[in-house]
């Protein structure tokens, strides 16, 4: 305990301007934002990587109803806590995520976490917040992040209904239209490349920038990760066996753990939302 109050001391030296009900707020916000957070990734993105004061956050959460906490399993077999909004979560993450200056548009709602895909779901966040990291030391804002499950939905409504009025040429054209405006690489052979999350952002001048990340974990294959680091994906290795996976294709880690291959960050434009 008293380690654990050190370090809270510290924490609360470094970081002094934010107070525990904004780190709250921010915590909850991303809760909503990413679907399920897991609680040691919280801690470090938003409470200074403190346990003790991210505990007392989420039992205040859980009384009011608001955060359901439950445990996973890793994937060397080691548990984890994961954090998802209840119905009355989602109404109070939208408030919050609006107050941040996010767009009317972000998704915030409940997702179904199954357990053997937690452990990829939750690494998400942690990739993310790293991007997000990165763009705020660029002063850049984030404005907006799509989860694959949305980009996937939207590409696929828009195709569906082409199919069913012109057909499956109409379809494909329709679906690489769309692809093109939300800022995803199509491959040679007409795939479309999700990422695990789409970060929107506005840079220092005012402009509108995506960046595409994928968290990488260590039953990817080799081609997969291949095409989307050169379609210039950010990608995050999720454990030492991704690393080790990345480290063997040639990818190389940048200064802040990232494994880039060319540019992360699409060019600044103005965005069709």
């Amino acid at each position: 305990m008293r380690d654990g109050h050190r370090r809270e001391y510290a924490a609360g030296r470094e970081r002094g301007s934010i107070s525990f009900p904004e780190r709250c707020a921010g915590a909850l916000a991303d809760i909503g934002v990413h679907g399920a957070v897991s609680f040691r990734d919280l801690a470090e993105a938003r409470f200074g990587g403190h346990p003790y004061t991210t505990r007392r956050a989420v039992d205040l959460w859980i009384r009011d109803g608001l955060v359901t906490e439950t445990t996973a399993t890793g994937p060397n077999g080691n548990p984890f806590k994961v954090l998802t909004l209840t119905p009355a979560g989602v109404g109070d993450a939208r408030k919050l995520a609006a107050e941040r200056g996010m767009d009317p548009g972000q998704r915030i709602d409940i997702p179904r976490v199954r357990s053997e895909q937690a452990s990829h779901d939750t690494a998400v966040y942690r990739a993310t917040w790293k991007e997000r990291q990165r763009l705020r030391s660029q002063r850049a804002t984030m404005r907006r992040v799509r989860l694959d499950t949305e980009l996937r939905s939207a590409v696929a409504r828009g195709s569906e209904s082409a199919r069913k009025k012109d057909g499956k040429r109409a379809a494909d054209a329709e679906r690489h239209r769309i692809a093109h405006e939300l800022g995803l690489p199509v491959d040679d052979e007409g795939s479309v490349l999700y990422p695990d999350a789409q970060i929107e952002y506005t840079d220092a001048e005012g402009r509108t920038g995506r960046v595409n990340v994928e968290a990488v974990s260590g039953d990817y294959r080799e081609p997969a990760v291949r095409a989307k680091a050169a379609a210039g994906f950010a990608i995050r290795a999720s454990g030492s066996a991704a690393a080790a996976l990345l480290g063997r294709i040639g990818l190389s880690a940048g200064e802040d753990g990232s494994w880039l291959r060319g540019p992360a960050d699409r060019d600044p434009a103005s965005v069709e939302l």
